[in-house]
């Protein structure tokens, strides 16, 4: 029964699919002027969105259709232009946009479908049929994908609402716990945003004497004068977002990539983002001013690449032909637009080249982290730049992690171990934290997969990798200890005995990046003594318990608790129709503590 009704939502993605293409303009500049009203619907509604205080449910739904759908309409809809230096000027009209809005919402509905039908097939999620009715909700264990979602919120949450002192830290600031790091006491540092003192909390005042309407005939949009330091406030800003976005894409500053480096990128990167911040920020402060201005149409904005590059290598202080190899991987041509057709995650670049020395630039990339649209993209130009990409990530996560459990009282191997049986290598340790005051180590297992693709097939496969990988390890460690016991460690990790150094516990940890809960796609890891968190999870973790007297023990305790827990879910149903079908979702769409989650998958 659950092939048929996969083989049903498919047949129905597939006829949605025909009947929405017909709906496409045949000629090349009907094409494009349609994608022009697909950026710029794109980009007035979501960032309309991300900025508003309360979203509702429909339009949050709405929403992720556009979003679902927004690959497949830039794939049909993106043309070159051929007229150098050229830009066809037409007026956006709520027609216009609501016409682009509706084409990727159909799109989405057509994608939508094609991933409930790959979901039913791996138990994730549960449908009945009756007729042209179906019912559609998730599996029980398929909720486990949310909990990993939620980390990351509860880690900041924490760092907000949280004591440090009533968890034995005394809050410092990361200039001294770097300059000096044998401080006496347990100390807690938070690093401070980059170049804090450029942010202006007067920055709408700052901007409201720069902008005016800029009237061209052809609808109302925004113009707008510098200030240094309005230019600043946004640099600061973006500073901020592309440390975290780079970071959470895996993206490291010495990875290779071909001519340019990761660094390169999160440098140019970083001043693309505060251009585009910039902007959103005058075009909301010229509405306020001007009843005129046309919000949508003034957001997105073109203009000749060569001018753009010679900003950004002034803003960057990367070096002009730098600059333009960066371009080279982050702007997105009309070629590299159709393999948009058959990738289903969402991916809005940083620039579109329309190739005429034109650049296109979409502040809706603002909306999803734009450095993981960066990697894909530089892997579709050159495949061998995964191994770049991913080649410095595991030694990145051991530093991160030492990082937390600095001082005199842990000993921090400073690379990996390899555990051998028979003179062959058995297994290998990623990193390991020895607690002078107690005895304990832990042994970790670093995992650090790219989970930002919301394909089910490759979601699974990732998920049962995981799962295998960890339990073959902790099985393999485990087997080692039993074979050659706890004290054989000490010779393995230097410990002196003449300083009453030695192992008296083990203690297996296994930290992924961010998706440990692999039950959520329908694999169960089975390691009862491996302690299991996503990095967000660990580091919660560890700010919480503290230095308490145990604390590997407590951390470890803590995270087998908590990799039971779920979190407590709203669903949010829908109805959708699909190709004469109406589609009932029960819990596709979930909200814990008012925040709306979405199924991974």
């Amino acid at each position: 029964m659950t092939d048929s009704h996969a083989k049903a939502l498919r047949d129905l993605a597939e006829a949605h699919l025909a009947t929405v293409l017909k709906r496409i303009p045949s000629d090349r500049m009907g094409r494009f002027i349609v994608f022009i009203e697909v950026v710029r619907a794109m980009d007035y509604w979501s960032i309309g969105a991300c900025t508003a205080s309360t979203t509702n449910e429909k339009v949050a739904q709405s929403l992720d259709l556009m979003y679902w759908g927004w690959n497949r309409a830039v794939a049909e809809l993106f043309e070159p232009l051929d007229q150098a230096g050229a830009f066809p000027l037409m007026e956006s009209t709520q027609e216009s946009r609501g016409f682009a809005a509706g084409l990727m919402q159909e799109f989405g509905k057509a994608s939508l479908a094609r991933r409930l039908a790959d979901m039913c097939e791996r138990g994730i999620m549960e449908v009945a049929r009756d007729g042209d009715e179906f019912r559609i909700r998730m599996c029980e264990d398929a909720q486990a994908q949310f909990a990993d979602f939620t980390e990351l919120d509860r880690l900041k949450a924490a760092e907000t609402r949280i004591p440090l002192s009533s968890a034995g830290w005394t809050k410092a600031s990361m200039r001294d716990a770097i300059r000096f790091p044998g401080m006496p006491g347990n100390y807690w540092a938070l690093a401070d945003a980059p170049v804090k003192r450029w942010l202006r909390p007067d920055i709408e005042e700052l901007i409201k004497p720069l902008v005016r309407p800029w009237d061209m005939g052809r609808g109302v949009m925004v113009a707008y004068d510098a200030r240094i330091e309005v230019d600043r406030h946004y640099m600061a800003e973006a500073l901020a977002l592309a440390t975290t976005w780079r970071e959470s894409s895996g993206l490291h500053p010495d990875a290779k990539l071909g001519a340019i480096t990761g660094a390169d990128i999160g440098g140019v990167g970083a001043a693309l983002i505060s251009l585009h911040a910039k902007h959103v920020g005058c075009v909301s402060v010229a509405k306020k001013l001007f009843d005129q201005v046309s919000v949508a149409q003034s957001l997105p904005i073109w203009g000749p690449r060569a001018e753009l590059e010679q900003a950004i290598s002034l803003m960057s202080g990367c070096s002009e032909p730098v600059v333009h190899a960066v371009f080279n991987a982050v702007a997105m041509t009309s070629e590299q637009a159709k393999r948009l057709a058959n990738h289903s995650t969402p991916l809005i670049p940083m620039l579109f080249d329309l190739g005429n020395g034109f650049i296109l630039r979409p502040v809706s990339c603002l909306t999803r982290n734009p450095f993981t649209a960066v990697s894909t993209q530089h892997q579709w130009l050159d495949p061998r730049a995964e191994h770049a990409v991913t080649a410095d990530r595991e030694k990145w996560m051991r530093e991160q992690l030492y990082g937390i459990f600095g001082g005199k009282r842990y000993i921090r191997f400073p690379s990996n171990l390899k555990l051998r049986r028979g003179g062959a290598v058995l297994t290998d340790i990623d990193a390991i934290i020895y607690d002078r005051l107690t005895g304990d180590v832990g042994l970790f297992q670093l995992k650090w997969q790219d989970y930002s693709t919301n394909d089910v097939r490759q979601l699974r496969s990732k998920a049962a990798n995981l799962s295998a990988e960890l339990v073959d390890w902790s099985g393999k460690v485990k087997s080692w200890i039993e074979e050659n016991g706890v004290s054989a460690l000490d010779q393995s990790l230097r410990l002196k005995q003449k300083r009453r150094e030695a192992v008296r516990s083990v203690l297996l940890f296994a930290i992924s990046r961010s998706s440990i809960r692999t039950q959520g796609y329908g694999v169960k890891t089975d390691a009862p003594s491996l302690a299991m968190a996503v990095w967000p999870q660990f580091v919660r973790a560890r700010m919480e318990i503290g230095p308490s007297e145990r604390s590997l023990r407590d951390i470890h305790a803590r995270l087998l608790e908590e990799h039971k827990q779920m979190p407590d879910l709203h669903s949010m149903p829908a109805s959708i129709r699909v190709a004469g079908a109406t589609l009932h979702i029960h819990d596709l769409w979930n909200q814990t503590d008012g925040v709306e989650h979405l199924d991974q998958t």
